[in-house]
């Protein structure tokens, strides 16, 4: 994996982190709190296994197994 890439997914990671409390704040205006987590659940769990995905990844390169170009 490349160095740009591995940064843009972190980027992406914490974006999608920001969207999934963007959408808990906006839909606790409009919706219950219970129906306002259930709709943010979903970026927030992608966001993070995108972050322990990228986590297992950065040990296996510190321990040599895997490269960053």
């Amino acid at each position: 994996m490349q160095k740009r890439t591995f940064t843009l997914l972190g980027l992406g990671a914490f974006g999608l982190t920001v969207v999934s409390f963007v959408l808990l704040g906006f839909g606790r205006l409009v919706l219950s709190y219970r129906t306002a987590r259930y709709l943010s659940a979903p970026t927030m769990f992608l966001s993070f296994v995108l972050l322990v995905g990228l986590f297992v990844y950065s040990v296996l390169v510190y321990v040599g197994v895997a490269e960053l170009e």
